[in-house]
């Protein structure tokens, strides 16, 4: 894994991206995108895993996350306005510079929870710039979302945007963990791996809280990537959908199934919908994680 830096859009602090590359040429290039309070170096074994396939593989650290807290950079927090698509124009300019590494090799998109959030959102803006897209643990639309909306602007309007909201966190995972028997920690609706939970919870980099800004950012992304308006906009090109049936930001299998219908229903004919038993958030971290990467090889094969 090499790191390097690049300007945020947000002028708050500098990106820090990563880049994993295989002994020889690539027969393609991964683009991770990260999900929430989380960051890219946590990709570290399926990034390897994939370069052992022969892909290169380039991820970034959010505004507000992993080594991308510099400068002004506030943890969990984008920027004062236009956060979402201040963090969507980081993602792009990162792609901008792989293409010109790597020109005429095709471009896989992955996101994972937030970040397939972002991941669909580069999908219906840049519809054209990848040749392919996974999706995990992505979700449907939330009938809350207009009311977690105006709570997030009434706290900016309270208090700022940059304060740590501890209401909207309790609102969005407060009942995560409710299906889980014998529950450790309050992590343990991630994964199945108990060294996994153990470790996002010891890693200062993981698990925080986002600020109210970001929390109004991420509602108006995933508003955005809600619906068959989004589907309308996204290319035919190979869409994979992964997730757990016991994943609560997917609805347990429900959201990620609306995500497919409406895809399909908007004349999508290369998606490929995988839910796996048991499954929680993290499927490339689940306790069958190899079965998984095994699945998300076959899916880039057949891109």
């Amino acid at each position: 894994m090499e790191q390097f830096f690049y300007p945020s859009k947000t002028g708050l602090c500098s990106i820090a991206a990563y880049k994993w590359l295989p002994a020889g040429e690539p027969a393609a290039v991964i683009q991770i995108v990260h999900g929430m309070a989380e960051h890219a170096k946590r990709y570290d074994d399926i990034a390897n895993y994939f370069t052992g396939l022969g892909y290169a593989v380039f991820a970034e650290d959010h505004p507000g996350h992993g080594d991308s807290i510099n400068g002004k950079g506030v943890k969990g927090y984008f920027a004062e306005n236009n956060g979402w698509s201040l963090v969507v124009e980081d993602i792009m300019t990162l792609h901008e510079m792989i293409k010109a590494e790597y020109p005429g090799k095709k471009m896989i998109l992955y996101g994972h929870s937030m970040g397939s959030f972002l991941a669909r959102t580069c999908a219906s803006r840049y519809n054209s710039e990848f040749d392919a897209f996974i999706f995990s643990g992505t979700a449907g639309k939330n009938p809350v979302l207009a009311i977690a909306k105006a709570m997030a602007s009434s706290h900016i309007k309270k208090n700022g945007g940059q304060k740590p909201d501890d209401q909207l966190n309790s609102l969005g995972f407060g009942a995560y963990n409710k299906r889980i028997k014998d529950q450790r920690t309050p992590f343990d609706w991630l994964s199945r791996d108990n060294a996994v939970v153990d470790k996002y919870i010891a890693d200062d980099l993981c698990g925080f809280t986002f600020t109210s800004a970001a929390f109004r950012d991420m509602f108006e992304g995933l508003g955005e990537v809600s619906g068959k308006q989004w589907a309308e906009k996204v290319e035919n090109v190979p869409i994979y959908l992964v997730a757990g049936k016991e994943d609560p930001v997917g609805s347990y299998g429900k959201g990620v199934v609306e995500v497919c219908e409406n895809l399909r229903k908007t004349g999508h004919t290369k998606v490929v919908l995988q839910l796996y038993e048991g499954g929680r958030h993290e499927m490339h971290n689940e306790t069958n994680r190899m079965e998984v990467y095994s699945g998300i090889a076959a899916f880039l094969r057949s891109v």
